[in-house]
């Protein structure tokens, strides 16, 4: 089941060939956003599609800003390190205390490398799709919590 939501996550988000990167390119950058929300607790923002040095979300905690970027890609083309400087040096930049990047796809061994020493989480599209199982998951006891007796 996981596997065939992360492969419909791709879909559902994936450019199609010719269409302008910034057309229409805020959604899947929504999604993680409103997931990274459910799940972290936090506010979150997600940037214009210009001026934004790479970071697609900020996220304003009890702990600090976390900035994060989304990254739609299939498992053959696994995402690398730029992303995550991108990342990181916008956190440094900022003064933000972490940040993130998600995919759909995967990582390459030395991504996850170099993030490990940077305070950057990685969710690979395994990892996605069960936090986005879980946060619906939570809606759903949220709502029967608060839901009148019948």
């Amino acid at each position: 089941m996981k596997e065939t939501l992360k492969i419909g996550l791709y879909h559902r988000y994936k450019k199609e060939q010719g269409e302008d990167k910034d057309e229409g390119s805020l959604e899947f950058e929504a999604f993680v956003a409103e997931m990274m929300e459910a799940v972290r607790g936090g506010r979150t923002y997600v940037t214009r599609a210009s001026r934004n040095y790479g970071i697609d979300i900020e996220e304003h905690t009890d702990h600090g800003l976390y900035l994060g970027l989304a990254v739609c890609a299939d498992d053959r083309n696994p995402v690398d390190y730029g992303p995550i400087a991108v990342v990181h040096s916008q956190m440094v930049k900022r003064g933000a205390v972490g940040g993130y990047v998600a995919t759909t796809g995967e990582f390459t061994a030395g991504a996850y490398q170099y993030a490990d020493e940077l305070n950057i989480e990685l969710y690979n599209g395994d990892r996605l799709v069960e936090l986005w199982v879980g946060s619906e998951a939570a809606e759903e006891e949220e709502r029967t919590e608060f839901s009148p007796a019948t």
